[in-house]
C-alpha cells in the first residue's frame, strides 16, 4: 500500500513539472521574444532616427543637382553620429551598383542583400530593415529630383543586444524551473491533504504559480524597455548635441542666430515620438518645440524619460549650454501592457492546456489497475469512465493543432497569392475546401469506423492532418494549399467520427453527458488555446514554424494513440450502430426536407450561424484585422474572444433553456446579437469612430465587442437548436436522433458555404468592412423571419438534455 502511494505521489510529482514546466517555459520564451522584439524596435528606432537626420541634409544637397560623390560633409557628420552613439559600428553610402562611395567606422562591414523586412516607425513610414546573423541595418534611400541614386547605410552589431538579453533573462529561466519544481513537489507531497477540501486549490496553486512567474517576467520586460527608452532619448540627444557643438565651439552669439528654431522643429519632425526638445543657455529656455516654455528655466516632467546633453565649454566664464530631449514615458507602459495582454492569453491557453494533463495523468494512474477492476473494489464503469478520458487530450490536440494556424492562415494565402500574381479572388478556395472534405468525409468514415475501429480512424485521421501541415511548412503554392487543406478536411472529419464512436463505445448510459462534455471542451478549449499560442508564436517562427511544430505535436498525438488508446474490438457492433445512424441520415433526409419547421429553423438560424462563424471569424476577421493594421498576436486573441463567449454563454443559456423550454427566443435573440455585432464590427473597420474623441480606443472596443457579441450569440444557438430541433414535431415522428442527426449534417452546409460567400461579397463591395455589415443585416433580417414565421398555438414541449 505504501509502495502504490509513493508511486501515485511520484507520478502525480512528474506530471505536475511537465505540465507546469511546459507552461512558464513558454511564458519565459514568449517574453524573451517580446524583450527582442521590442528592444530591438527601440534599438532601430533609434539608430534611423540618427540616420535620418544625415539622409535629410544630404539629400537637400542632391535635390540642388549635386553628384553623390561631391557631397562635401559626410565624415563631419557620420563621425559625429558614431561619437553621439557607440552601438553604431558603421556609417556609408553606397550608389546604386552597390559600390561604397563614402563610409566611417568598420569599413569591413558588408550591405546586406535585400533579403528584408520593413516595420512601421512613429510616422508609419516604413524602414528598410536587413539582418544578418551579425548586423542589423538601416536603409535610408538617397535620391535626387528624378531618382534614386544610392543608399545610407547605418549598422548596428547584434551580439551585444543579444548577449544583453540573454543576461536578464538568465535568471528568470532559472527562477522558471525552480518554481516548477516546487509546484511538483507541492502537489505530490502536500496535494493530498488539501484534496478533503471543496476550495480548487489545485488550479489555485497553478494560478499563483503562473502569475507569479508572469509577474517576473513582466518585471525584467519594464527593466528592459525602460533602459530601451532612456538609451533612445540619450542617443536623440546626443545627436542634437553634436550638431550644435560648432555654434558652441566656435563661442558664436546663440541669439544672433538665424534657423536654430527651425532646427528644433525639424528634428521634432523627424522623431515625433518625442514629447519636447529644447536648448537651455545659462539655466533658461532660449528654444523649445513648444513656444509657450521659451523664457523659462526647464522643467523636468517625471512623466517622461529625460536626457540632458551638456555643451558647455571648458573655459572660465563660458555660457552653460545644454540640449534637452524628452521621451514619454507612455513609450514604455505601452509596450508593457501589450505583454501583460499577451501574458493573460497565454495564462488562458495553459490553464486549458494543464487542466487536459492533470485529468489525463489522473485517468492513467486508475488505468494502471484496470485489468483488476473488481480485486480493487472498483466497478468496470468506473474503469470505463477513464478510457473514455483518454480520447480527451487527442481531441483536443487536433483542435489545437488546426487553431494553431487560424490567426495567419488567410493572410498567408493571400500573399501568397498576391507574390504569384494569380487573382485574390481565389483566397476563399482552401477554406471551401477543407469543410467540403470535412462534411463528405463523415458518411464514409462511419463506415471504416466499423470495419476497422475507432482507434485506427483516430489515428489515421491524425496522420491525414498532420501530412497537410508539413506540406504546408515544405511547400508553398496555391494548389498544394489547396490539396493540403482539402487533405485537413478528411483527416478531421475522419478524426471527429472516430472519436464520437469511441466515445459511444466506452460511455456508459450514465455517462452520456461526459462523453458529449468532451466535444463540447475539446472544440471551444483547443480553439482558445491554439488561437492564443499560434497568434504569438508565429511573431517568432513564422507561419512555417508553427505549420512544423502542429504537425510534429500532431504525430506525437498519433503515437500516443497507438500505444494509449485501447482496441474497440469488442465492441464493434456499437460502433456498427455509430456508423448505420450515419447511413441513416440519407434515409431521413427524404423526411426532414419535407418539414417546414425544420426548413425553418436550419436555414434561417444553424445554417447561417455556421456560415459566420467560418466565413467571417476564421476566414475574414484575420483579413479584416491585418488591413486595419492590428498586431499579429492581436489578431489571435480578438478571434480567441469568439471562442470565450461561446463557452461562456453556452453553459448559462442551456440552464435557462432546460428552465424555461422557450428555444425559439433564445434562438431570435442569438440572431439580433450576432447580426448586431457584425454591424459593429464593419462600423469599426470603417473609421466610423475616427472623428471623434479617443477614436482609436472606440474602435478597438467596438471590434471587440463586436467579436465577443457574436460569440456570445452563437452561444445562445448552438445548444438551443438542437433542444428545438430533438422538440419538434418532426422528431416525434421520426425520433430526435434522426432530426438532430439530419440537423447536423445539413448544417455542413454553412461551414463550407461561409468562406464562399463572404469571399464573393468582398469582390462585390470592393470593402470588407461592408461585406461583414451586410452580413450583419442579413443575419437580423433572417432572425426576424423565423420568429414572425413561429408557431403561436405550439405547446411547450418537455426539454431534451442535449450538449452541443
Amino acid at each position: 500500500m505504501i509502495a502504490k502511494t509513493v508511486k501515485r505521489r511520484m507520478s502525480d510529482g512528474i506530471t505536475m513539472l511537465l505540465v507546469c514546466g511546459l507552461s512558464l517555459f513558454l511564458v519565459v520564451y514568449v517574453g524573451f521574444g517580446e524583450a527582442k522584439r521590442t528592444y530591438m524596435q527601440f534599438q532601430t528606432e533609434k539608430v534611423y532616427a540618427q540616420g535620418k537626420i544625415l539622409e535629410t541634409a544630404m539629400v537637400s544637397y542632391l535635390r540642388a543637382g549635386t553628384p553623390l560623390r561631391q557631397y562635401v560633409g559626410f565624415a563631419t557628420r557620420a563621425e559625429a553620429m558614431l561619437a553621439s552613439d557607440p552601438s553604431v559600428v558603421s556609417v556609408a553610402v553606397f550608389d546604386q551598383s552597390r559600390r561604397r562611395v563614402f563610409s566611417a567606422g568598420d569599413e569591413s562591414v558588408p550591405f546586406l542583400k535585400q533579403e528584408s523586412h520593413q516595420v512601421d516607425d512613429a510616422e508609419s513610414h516604413r524602414i528598410d530593415i536587413r539582418q544578418s546573423d551579425d548586423y542589423l541595418q538601416v536603409v535610408l534611400p538617397l535620391s535626387n529630383k528624378f531618382e534614386r541614386i544610392g543608399d545610407l547605410v547605418v549598422t548596428t552589431p547584434l551580439a551585444g543586444i543579444t548577449n544583453m538579453l540573454e543576461d536578464k533573462f538568465r535568471t528568470v529561466l532559472v527562477t522558471a524551473g525552480l518554481l516548477s519544481l516546487l509546484f511538483a513537489w507541492f502537489v505530490s507531497a502536500i496535494g493530498p491533504r488539501l484534496a478533503r477540501h471543496r476550495a480548487p486549490w489545485l488550479q489555485i496553486c497553478y494560478a499563483v504559480t503562473f502569475v507569479t512567474m508572469s509577474g517576473m517576467v513582466v518585471a525584467t520586460l519594464i527593466s528592459l524597455y525602460s533602459e530601451g527608452a532612456q538609451t533612445k532619448t540619450r542617443s536623440l540627444a546626443d545627436s542634437l548635441g553634436q550638431r550644435l557643438r560648432d555654434v558652441v565651439d566656435f563661442n558664436i552669439n546663440i541669439n544672433e542666430l538665424d534657423g536654430l528654431d527651425r532646427l528644433f522643429e525639424e528634428y521634432r519632425r523627424l522623431n515625433p515620438e518625442i514629447s519636447a526638445a529644447a536648448l537651455i543657455v545659462n539655466d533658461k529656455v532660449v528654444i523649445h518645440t513648444n513656444e509657450q516654455f521659451v523664457g523659462g528655466p526647464w522643467e523636468t516632467d517625471r512623466q517622461s524619460y529625460e536626457y540632458v546633453f551638456d555643451l558647455t565649454l571648458s573655459e572660465p566664464g563660458a555660457n552653460r549650454v545644454y540640449v534637452a530631449v524628452a521621451l514619454p514615458s507612455e513609450v514604455v507602459t505601452n509596450q508593457v501592457v501589450r505583454s501583460v495582454k499577451n501574458f493573460g492569453a497565454l495564462f488562458l491557453a495553459s490553464a486549458f492546456l494543464a487542466g487536459l494533463f492533470l485529468h489525463l495523468a489522473r485517468s492513467l494512474q486508475w488505468l494502471q489497475f484496470a485489468q483488476q477492476p473488481l480485486q480493487e473494489g472498483r466497478a468496470v464503469s468506473e474503469f470505463a469512465e477513464f478510457e473514455l478520458s483518454l480520447v480527451k487530450s487527442v481531441f483536443f490536440v487536433a483542435v489545437l493543432i488546426e487553431h494553431l494556424t487560424y490567426s495567419f492562415l488567410p493572410q498567408f494565402i493571400a500573399e501568397m497569392l498576391s507574390s504569384t500574381g494569380m487573382p485574390a479572388s481565389l483566397v476563399a478556395i482552401p477554406f471551401m475546401g477543407y469543410y467540403l472534405c470535412f462534411a463528405l468525409a463523415l458518411i464514409p468514415a462511419g463506415h471504416f469506423a466499423a470495419q476497422v475501429g475507432a482507434r485506427r480512424l483516430i489515428y489515421t485521421g491524425l496522420t491525414l492532418a498532420c501530412f497537410s501541415l508539413f506540406a504546408l511548412a515544405f511547400v508553398q503554392d496555391f494548389y498544394t494549399v489547396l490539396f493540403a487543406r482539402s487533405i485537413a478536411g478528411i483527416g478531421q472529419g475522419m478524426l471527429f467520427i472516430g472519436v464520437q464512436c469511441y466515445i459511444l463505445a466506452k460511455a456508459s448510459p450514465d455517462k452520456k453527458t461526459q462523453g458529449a462534455a468532451i466535444i463540447v471542451y475539446g472544440f471551444q478549449g483547443g480553439m482558445i488555446s491554439g488561437m492564443a499560442i499560434g497568434s504569438l508564436l508565429v511573431i517568432y517562427v513564422g507561419p512555417q514554424g508553427i505549420f512544423t511544430l502542429a504537425g510534429a505535436v500532431g504525430s506525437a498525438a498519433a503515437i500516443y494513440t497507438i500505444l494509449m488508446l485501447p482496441n474497440l474490438s469488442s465492441s464493434v457492433n456499437t460502433v456498427a450502430g455509430a456508423s448505420s445512424n450515419l447511413r441513416q441520415i440519407m434515409t431521413d433526409l427524404s423526411k426532414v426536407l419535407r418539414s417546414f419547421e425544420f426548413i425553418r429553423t436550419i436555414f434561417l438560424i444553424g445554417i447561417p450561424a455556421k456560415a459566420v462563424m467560418t466565413g467571417v471569424i476564421i476566414f475574414a476577421l484575420p483579413l479584416l484585422l491585418t488591413v486595419q493594421s492590428y498586431a499579429q498576436e492581436d489578431i489571435g486573441q480578438i478571434i480567441m474572444l469568439y471562442a470565450l463567449g461561446v463557452l461562456i454563454a453556452s453553459t448559462y443559456v442551456s440552464r435557462l433553456v432546460d428552465r424555461q423550454g422557450k428555444t425559439e427566443n433564445f434562438l431570435f435573440w442569438g440572431t439580433l446579437i450576432s447580426g448586431g455585432g457584425l454591424l459593429l464590427i464593419g462600423a469599426s473597420s470603417t473609421g466610423l469612430f475616427d472623428s471623434l474623441e479617443n477614436g482609436l480606443l472606440l474602435t478597438n472596443l467596438g471590434m471587440v465587442l463586436g467579436v465577443t457579441s457574436v460569440g456570445i450569440a452563437h452561444g445562445f444557438i448552438n445548444a438551443p437548436v438542437l433542444t428545438c430541433i430533438a422538440d419538434s414535431e418532426l422528431a416525434r415522428k421520426i425520433g430526435p436522433n434522426s432530426a438532430t442527426a439530419s440537423y447536423r449534417f445539413l448544417e455542413r452546409l454553412g461551414h463550407v458555404a461561409g468562406p464562399i460567400i463572404v469571399g464573393q461579397l468582398f469582390l462585390f463591395a470592393n470593402q470588407m468592412a461592408d461585406a461583414v455589415a451586410w452580413i450583419g443585416g442579413a443575419v437580423v433580417f433572417l432572425g426576424i423571419v423565423f420568429i414572425l414565421s413561429s408557431n403561436p398555438a405550439r405547446p411547450d414541449l418537455p426539454q431534451q438534455e442535449l450538449v452541443h
